[in-house]
């Protein structure tokens, strides 16, 4: 372990990836999986049944939250804090570079025919409201982000809720462990989230927050948007679900289907859906001339949450825009990225390089990733895909938009995973969700596929700090 001192980004310290609480609950799991499994079936299944009781679910489906937690201390809770709420600061210059630097643009082809809707930023700071990093703790120690989540990001309510939730379960796996779900903001306060939304209205408007709508678009992404709307209605705000398709752009702003004036929305939108279609035009008119406040702003749901944001950070052409200091906590915390693409760059030890033939040579280093996609879509691990198969990725790579990313090697935990009743050793991550430029809390998924998501034979770990 390396220390370092100062206050700057640059001086976050490494810290170890497991603690020994982390360790202690991963031995007892083997010794009551050899020896008392019915215990932490038992224990497994009041959790699962308190956790649909308390109206959890993906959409349609059993939340999947693991009795296992994943115990970390408070200098690797600390250490994911500070990380993530620099990566914050950090959007916000690459929104503005997206706003004036066309090479920039350039990396987000799929947006070319929006940049007049995207590029009217509104004035407040963080851009981003509300996001959710994902990451891994690196081979050295530090934490990376590999995604950044900033449209409309899952588990900003029902996680904190499945904490505390967890919290009160007899388990059998954490006896004698002091655990504290708490020190999360979202675990201790489930409605923190709906705070920050009528905080940010406050903030952008100065006035007090009445009406509000969920938006989605040809009903797709409903998940937890039951829980967003009841939390709005508790602080004393009109809110509901609506689709862009019944939403009017009128004179005195953006309305629903019964007339009322939407004075904010919160987008659950999968961008590739508004891209070509004609019914959102209205929507995004009223968005980017902030007739509505928007959380987040389509420069988040858009640029700030493609993939291809983290070559903006890593990509030595824009280097100059960035400080020494927040040049070297990149280096440290954000993967090598690039928009996928003929032509010359420098690879992760800064030598030039032609990036097709790069691709092509260094498969177990790298990842291919959709730009724009959401929930592991087409997502292909090199070292895990066989050589005609990633032969072909690279050609649908190249004529889509996708990045290349430097592979960052998960860790393993062992588990139960309640969708097949079974204990498995599973890779696993880390992600921060961020609210107003401020920790809000953590998730952990574990997956027995190699891309990590619920929607994916995933789980939940809850986070517990020691």
């Amino acid at each position: 372990m390396t220390t370092q001192t100062g206050s700057g980004p640059a001086a976050l310290a490494t810290v170890p990836a497991i603690s020994e609480a982390d360790a202690q609950i991963e031995r007892r799991l083997c010794e009551l999986a050899n020896c008392d499994s019915a215990s932490i079936w038992e224990a497994q299944d009041e959790l699962s049944s308190a956790i649909a009781a308390a109206g959890m679910h993906f959409e349609g489906r059993a939340y999947p939250v693991s009795l296992r937690p994943l115990a970390i201390d408070s200098g690797l809770a600390n250490h994911l804090r500070a990380t993530a709420e620099v990566v914050i600061k950090l959007l916000d210059v690459a929104a503005e570079l997206y706003c004036c630097n066309e090479d920039v643009q350039d990396l987000f082809p799929s947006y070319k025919h929006m940049r007049h809707w995207i590029t009217c930023v509104p004035r407040h700071r963080p851009i981003v409201r509300i996001c959710r990093l994902d990451g891994l703790i690196g081979e050295d120690g530090y934490y990376k982000i590999i995604e950044t989540n900033t449209g409309g990001p899952g588990g900003v309510i029902q996680n904190g809720i499945a904490a505390k939730v967890w919290s009160r379960i007899t388990n059998p796996l954490t006896y004698g462990l002091s655990l504290d779900v708490g020190k999360q903001p979202f675990a201790k306060d489930p409605n923190c989230f709906v705070r920050e939304l009528v905080s940010a209205y406050r903030v952008a408007t100065a006035g007090e927050l009445r009406t509000a709508a969920v938006v989605n678009f040809r009903g797709r992404y409903t998940n937890e948007v039951d829980w967003i709307v009841k939390g709005l209605r508790e602080v004393g705000v009109k809110a509901a679900l609506l689709d862009i398709s019944t939403m009017k752009r009128t004179p005195r702003g953006l309305v629903g289907s019964d007339g009322e004036l939407i004075e904010l929305v919160y987008n659950k939108i999968d961008v590739r859906d508004m891209i070509q279609s004609i019914e959102c035009r209205g929507y995004l008119d009223a968005c980017s001339a902030e007739e509505v406040v928007s959380i987040n702003p389509l420069i988040s749901e858009l640029v700030l949450s493609d993939k291809a944001v983290l070559a903006v950070l890593t990509d030595d052409r824009f280097s100059s825009n960035f400080n020494a200091e927040q040049m070297e906590f990149i280096a440290r915390h954000i993967p090598w990225t690039r928009l996928v693409r003929p032509g010359l760059t420098t690879d992760p030890e800064r030598r030039r390089i032609e990036l097709i033939g790069y691709i092509r040579e260094n498969k177990a280093k790298l990842v291919l990733k959709p730009s724009n996609a959401t929930r592991g879509e087409h997502v292909m691990v090199g070292r895990l895909t066989s050589s005609k198969v990633w032969e072909e990725h690279i050609d649908r790579a190249a004529r889509n938009p996708y990045v290349v990313q430097v592979y960052v090697r998960p860790g393993d935990v062992r588990a139960l995973h309640p969708p097949s009743r079974s204990i498995k050793k599973m890779p696993y991550g880390i992600d921060c969700y961020v609210f107003g430029g401020r920790l809000a809390g953590f998730q952990s998924r574990a997956s027995c596929d190699a891309v990590m998501n619920v929607g994916r034979s995933g789980i939940l770990l809850p986070v517990a700090i020691d």
